[in-house]
Order: C-alpha cells, then structure tokens, then sequence
C-alpha cells in the first residue's frame, strides 16, 4: 500500500494497481476537503534573496533557479532572507483575507495555517511578518531544544493556545496530521512533487467537530493553497489535478481550461519557466494579482460519483451474469438496482 503514487526517486511503483483510491474519491466521500488554489501573479519578474554572514558579508540570490541549486546546503539556506518583505506582504494579505472567512465558516473552531520557508532567518522573516498582518504566529527550527519545539507546537495545537500560523522547515512535512490546518502556504521552491505533494496534504482531512456537525458538512470544508508564482509551484499544481488517478503508469491530460480564470484567459507563468527569463533587480514593491481556482469543483465531483457508481455496478452485474443462463441487459440491471436503492 502506498499513500503516493510516486516513489521519491520518481520511478513507478513496480506493482499491480488492484485498487485506488483517489483524491477525489477522498473529497466526494467526505474525508478530505475541497481544495481551493490562490495563486499571486506579480507583474515584476523576480525576487531577490540575500545571505548575511557574521562577518557582514552580503550575497544575493535571484529568482528561483538559484533558490533551488541553494535547496541541498543548509548552511546556506539557515541564512537566507527575502530582500524585501513586499512579495512575502502581499501573499499574506490574502492568506489573512481566506483565514478570517475560514474563520467565520468553521467557529468555534480556530483554522490554522501552516507555512513552509527556506531556512531559520526565512522563517523568522515569514513569521514575523504574519504576526504582523493579523496571523499570530512562531516558527519551528531543528536546532531548537525539543522543549522549544514541544511547547511551541502545544501553543499552535491548542485549542487555548495564542499561535494560529506556524512555520517550519521540513520537520512537519512529512507524517504530520493535524485537520484545523486549512491554509498552506508553500514560501519556498520544491524540486520534488512527491515533497510539495506531502505538505499540501499536512491540511487535507477533514475536520470532525461536534460543533460543526449539521452545520458545515464535509463538502463545504476548503483547504486553501495560497502561494506565489515566483517560487515556479504551477507545475506541481498542475500535477495535483491531472494525477487524481493515482496512477504512476498513466500520463494524463490536463484539460484545456484548467489554469483559466472566471473571465477566461490563461493564467500568466503557468509552465513555472516564464519569469526565468525576465530576470529583475530588488523589488521594492510588487504589484500583481490574486487568481483563484478550485482543484475539483461541483461538476468534476459529480462525475466521478456518477462514475464510482458505474463502476460499483459493473462489478455487481459481473457476479450476477455469472451466477444466472439469462441474464438481463447491464442497463435493465441497473434501473432495477438503483430503484431498489430509492
């Protein structure tokens, strides 16, 4: 059993698919919730990082090609800030604006949201600026105490506790389940989509609350994906809608008006290669927009019930046809089936 249908070395899982459950089976089912893509598009092309070492040393690191050759030397990476705290500001405004309305759908019960950042000053910058804009907030770093991190985990996990935001730098990435998390927000490259695949879904189960119970049901559950397309994440986005299959074998299509906004058009930088070719200097202020999509909507899950349904059937007429000399049509058997199931 696999809970990816990828192996982190990407090769195919060498086994016979007997059965799969899908994403969408998942939300359709009322075990995950709905997710609701928010992506910033800056109308600049790159954000500058800079490193400062003891000494006072600056260096710089632009746009993301040089983030990622940076990803596997965490001494680096410890000391990385964004240059301006504009592209990381404007990410927040809307990860606040989608908190308070989580908020207002799910009380009593406090949403979370949970951050991912490239290193400790990374993290200290994403959490100092959340707190700022309305989101208390603490980050989580391997080299604290386990104390540091049992009591800063407890003020975020707690129904009493005064975090809401919590930043970390791959400790929660992988195995970590917590169902108030409705916001993530991915503030760093991923190389691996089986890693961004993982952290996205640290929010995916939903939550089971007696207050919630006979006023927001499962399907009304968001769990939102607010991220900035700099960071070159639209390829995995890409991959979360067309893999729902679960299926390593099987290379699907993405529709062509996936990656459209309500009024049309393609989203700008969706092939996460566009802004590494407009390279620009320090960005002192970002201006860009907000687009919001949502990864299954109403239609695509009725499909797939319609589907699962067909499917449930087949195999009932398949046992049935066999045990009888003369079977009745597959479409005779299931009008009878589904009148038996009204």
């Amino acid at each position: 059993m696999s809970a990816c249908f990828q192996r982190l070395d990407g090769r195919p899982i060498d086994a016979d698919v007997v059965y799969r459950y899908r994403l969408i089976d998942s939300i359709v089912d009322g075990n995950a919730k709905n997710l609701r893509v928010h992506r910033f598009a800056p109308e600049v092309a790159q954000t500058t990082y800079e490193m400062v070492w003891p000494d006072g040393a600056r260096e710089e690191i632009v746009g993301r090609d040089a983030l990622m050759e940076l990803l596997g030397d965490e001494r680096k990476l410890a000391r990385i800030t964004a240059k301006s705290n504009e592209p990381i500001r404007q990410v927040m405004r809307e990860v606040k604006r989608e908190l308070d309305r989580q908020a207002e759908l799910l009380y009593p019960v406090k949403p979370r949201v949970l951050f991912a950042a490239l290193g400790e000053k990374h993290a200290e910058q994403v959490a100092r600026t959340a707190s700022e804009h309305g989101i208390p907030s603490a980050y989580l770093h391997h080299s604290m105490t386990e104390r540091q991190i049992k009591d800063t985990r407890q003020r975020y996990e707690a129904d009493s506790g005064d975090l809401q935001g919590l930043v970390q730098l791959k400790m929660l990435g992988q195995g970590y389940d917590f169902p108030p998390i409705c916001i993530v927000v991915p503030m760093r490259p991923y190389g691996s989509f089986s890693e961004f695949y993982q952290f996205i879904g640290r929010g995916i189960r939903v939550i089971v609350h007696p207050a919630l119970t006979g006023r927001v049901a499962p399907g009304e559950q968001w769990l939102d994906v607010v991220y900035h397309a700099e960071l070159g994440l639209d390829d995995h986005i890409d991959t979360i809608y067309a893999e729902n299959d679960m299926d390593p074998l099987t290379q699907h299509v993405i529709p062509d008006d996936w990656g459209q906004t309500n009024g049309g058009g393609e989203l700008p930088g969706t092939t996460g290669r566009d802004t590494a070719e407009r390279p620009e200097a320090f960005v002192m202020f970002e201006r860009g927009t907000i687009e919001q999509r949502v990864v299954h909507d109403a239609e695509r899950m009725e499909q797939r019930r319609l589907e699962r349904e067909q499917e449930a059937l087949a195999q009932r007429y398949a046992t049935y046809a066999q045990s009888t000399d003369s079977p009745v049509t597959f479409e005779q058997f299931a009008t009878i089936m589904r009148q038996m199931g009204e």
